[in-house]
């Protein structure tokens, strides 16, 4: 019998999860998307490094808090940092705990196959910015394995996905209605 089940099995369990709540909620009703920092190449390594640190690092909760203290602080993020904070050799490819399923080594298997194979997402910084938002608020709830998911049935064989047919894709599963 399982007594004490692991916090990251809930949403919004602690305080930070409910004040990013509260925080994407303003977001995304008001449209106000950070400012996004960085030349092409860097925009594009933030959004690899995003969807891999859900997998490796000791709490996924850590580069969202740096993403979002730098929104908080200044309505920017500097992909630049948050490159240099998490770099690709930081994120193991060791299998977590939590590959049980099918669906889950799918998305394990993706977030390691993102460290070698080249891919570009292709968007304006409006676009990356509501992506990176919607990308956090999933990680906050039970979608977060659907979003990569979804990334990964977008990209298939592709080495190029596209940000606003992506960012429409997670409009669906906008269930709170938060970016209506």
């Amino acid at each position: 019998m399982l007594h004490h089940p692991p916090y990251y099995r809930y949403s919004l369990f602690e305080k930070w999860d409910k004040e990013t709540f509260d925080q994407i909620k303003k977001i995304a009703k008001t449209k106000n998307y950070p400012k996004i920092l960085g030349n092409t190449f860097d925009k594009n390594q933030f959004l690899v490094t995003l969807i891999r640190t859900q997998k490796s690092l000791h709490n996924w909760r850590d580069s969202s808090k740096d993403i979002l203290n730098q929104i908080k602080e200044e309505n920017t993020i500097n992909t630049i940092l948050v490159n240099k904070k998490y770099p690709p050799e930081s994120i193991g490819k060791n299998i977590p705990d939590w590959v049980t399923y099918e669906g889950d080594e799918i998305v394990n298997d993706f977030i390691d196959e993102l460290a070698t194979k080249k891919v570009f997402f292709k968007g304006t910084d409006m676009e990356i910015s509501e992506f990176v938002i919607r990308f956090i608020i999933s990680q906050l709830g039970h979608d977060w394995e659907q979003t990569i998911m979804m990334v990964w049935e977008m990209l298939g064989k592709n080495s190029t996905i596209s940000l606003k047919e992506l960012n429409d894709e997670m409009r669906h599963f906008d269930y709170l209605k938060l970016f209506e």
